[in-house]
This record gives C-alpha cells, structure tokens and sequence, in this order.
C-alpha cells in the first residue's frame, strides 16, 4: 500500500502489495503481538485520488485488526469526509497523524484531534525551524521528528537545538517523542542518539492518556 514507482507523483495509488497486510495481521497473531503498519508513506491516503479505493482500503484495515495503521495526512481537512460509515468513536487499530514541519502548519493538529481516534500524533519531518507545541501536547500522543533526506545540496539543515526543544516539551506532558534521522556528515543516522541517550519511544494505544500523562515513562522504548 505504498507507491514505489520512480515517474512524477500524482497521489497514493494501490500496487502489488495490497493483500500482504492479511500476511502480517496473521503472522502477528501467531507471534502474539501488534505489528505497526505505516500507511502509504510516500503518499497520502486521504489525496482526492485515493477517493476510488479507498473504501476498499478501509475493509482492510478493518480486518487485519492485529496490525496498527499509522495513517498520516498534510490534508486533515479531508478527514472527516472520507471515514467509513462505521467509524464511530475511531477504530481501535487506526492511529491518525498529521506532518507539520514549522509553525505555519500547526493549524492541521486542530484538525486531526477533532477526528476520534486512540492515538493522534505529529510527525515534524523535515524539522525546518523551532516549533512550539506546547498548547497541543495534553492531547497529542506521540511526536516524531527528523531531518530532511536529500542530496547535500538540495536538503534544507536541521539545527539539533530545534529537537531539544522538541525533547523537552514532550518530557514536560511525557508524550512519547521519536528522534527519527539525522546526518553526520554526510551519512544518515537512524540511532535516535541525541546528547547521549536515544530518544526512540512510541506511545502505548492501551494506556490510557491520562496515566501516561501522571505517570513518566509510560510508554514504548
């Protein structure tokens, strides 16, 4: 459920791997465990021409209960009208996420959080300038963060100071906070390792909010 292709992107588009979700929803049974699943990554799920099959992508998700969706959008304001009938107070598998990469976009977390969900999360990446989220972080549950992946030239520079913050506003409210990349020299790092310490956790969908919020470190390494 991901687009590969190297042509001009247009949207999300289904491919080959629309049935390996039933593959992982059973392996994961038989391991006893939930596996994570990043809904169309290199696209959006909710772009108008995901409009024709989307609907079948929700009967997926819907059946492949032992997987969480990780669906994030950067069009929250198309949410609401393209959830299936059955939504209801959100499905328990589906955690709703928005891309805010600086200030100017923080008005798509008022959006999201008026969608129901167990989980609503940010991902501000590429991290393009300090951002403060202070206002939101008693109602988000997760933060993810990262530089911009391009040639030298081309990708915009991360100042670390902007995921400090980010660092320690989350362990204000104790909202899990995810250090995704960053370059060293010209090597990308996926070890999380900032000041010394990898700051690498995931929230945890069956604690509820407010224990995880009086209670530190409460959720996923």
């Amino acid at each position: 459920m991901r687009h590969r292709g190297r042509e001009p992107f247009d949207g999300p588009m289904r491919t080959q791997t629309w049935k390996d979700p039933f593959k992982w929803n059973r392996r994961a049974e038989s391991e006893g465990r939930r596996h994570r699943v990043f809904t169309c990554s290199l696209s959006d799920f909710f772009h108008l021409e995901a409009d024709p099959w989307r609907a079948e992508a929700w009967e997926v998700i819907r059946d492949c209960e032992n997987l969480d969706w990780l669906i994030l959008t950067k069009r929250p304001e198309l949410v609401a009208q393209r959830l299936p009938a059955d939504w209801g107070a959100g499905y328990k598998n589906v955690w709703l996420g928005v891309t805010v990469e600086t200030q100017e976009y923080r008005h798509r977390i008022e959006e999201i959080l008026s969608i129901p969900a167990p989980i609503h999360f940010v991902s501000a990446e590429p991290l393009l300038e300090a951002i403060d989220f202070e206002p939101y972080l008693d109602r988000l549950d997760w933060i993810i963060t990262g530089c911009e992946q391009a040639a030298e030239k081309k990708r915009r520079t991360m100042d670390v100071d902007w995921v400090r913050d980010l660092r320690d506003q989350c362990q204000k409210t104790q909202t899990a906070f995810f250090f995704k990349q960053y370059y060293e020299g010209n090597q990308i790092r996926e070890d999380g390792l900032l000041d010394g310490k990898v700051c690498q956790h995931w929230p945890l969908p069956t604690t509820p909010l407010r224990l995880r919020r009086r209670n530190p470190g409460r959720f996923a390494a």
